[in-house]
């Protein structure tokens, strides 16, 4: 294992806890109602999470109905996601210790692939192997949901450069993506992108929230509610916006693989 891996395990160990804060609540709703408007279809249907992470996705696939084989690089990260659905009460087909460049299953054994914020973590020709490795593994039609940060996010990636500084974020190199260069490396790689949706335009207004899942604010809770409720209806808004949605954190894109 890499030093790079070990810093990335470390800051996922110590931010698992912390994703179920009561002050991380806001940004847990800016999430799931992403997922309810972009991840559609679901249920029902043979998921595999390629680079499961924490498992949040893991558990959006299996509330929605899905049957779910899920896998990380990490190990670190496998085991979050099975205390995850644990705490849940949901299980998972396989989860298991993976990789995206050599995925264990048979082709066009799936309906339905995510890689989310993996490709980001991935060598150039390591991106192009995987890409190619889920085109195997789907179904004719199937469907690949990608999220990648998003190098036009200026805003953003000063505030991550300001917490790797202040050793809040892991070292390393993460490639940022413009949305025409995640798009052209889908095509390339027998996928037709159809849709694509921001998620994170700003910070959340009721406090400072750092990479490490901590929200440090001074503001009494009665305040706290209306700019919750009004940063979620302002993200909801942006992310759809074509400008806004451009400088999104998070850029994801919804693609149809090809026929063969």
């Amino acid at each position: 294992m890499t030093e790079y891996d070990k810093n990335w395990d470390a800051y996922g160990k110590s931010i698992d806890d912390r994703k179920d804060a009561p002050e991380w609540a806001i940004l847990r709703q800016a999430r799931e109602t992403h997922w309810r408007e972009f991840f559609t279809g679901i249920a029902g249907k043979k998921v595999l999470d390629a680079g499961c992470g924490h498992g949040e996705y893991t558990v959006f696939a299996l509330l929605a109905g899905a049957s779910v084989w899920a896998f990380d690089y990490s190990a670190e990260m496998v085991e979050a996601t099975r205390s995850r659905l644990e705490r849940q009460g949901l299980q998972a087909q396989d989860l298991y210790q993976g990789s995206v460049t050599e995925i264990p299953h048979e082709d066009k054994s799936f309906d339905v692939v995510f890689c989310l914020a993996v490709l980001d973590h991935l060598p150039e020709d390591a991106r192009t192997q995987a890409l190619r490795e889920m085109h195997r593994v789907l179904k004719p039609g199937g469907t690949l949901y990608l999220d990648v940060p998003n190098r036009l996010a200026l805003h953003w990636r000063l505030v991550f450069l300001l917490m790797r500084l202040l050793r809040l974020y892991p070292g390393g190199k993460i490639h940022f993506f413009l949305p025409w260069e995640i798009r052209a490396l889908a095509r390339q790689n027998g996928f037709e992108p159809q849709a694509s949706l921001g998620l994170t335009f700003c910070p959340p207004f009721s406090g400072i929230y750092t990479t490490d899942i901590r929200r440090i604010t001074f503001l009494p809770q009665f305040l706290i509610r209306p700019l919750d409720r009004l940063y979620l209806k302002v993200e909801q808004t942006m992310r759809r916006l074509g400008p806004f949605k451009a400088v999104c954190w998070h850029y994801f894109l919804k693609c149809r693989k090809r026929d063969d």
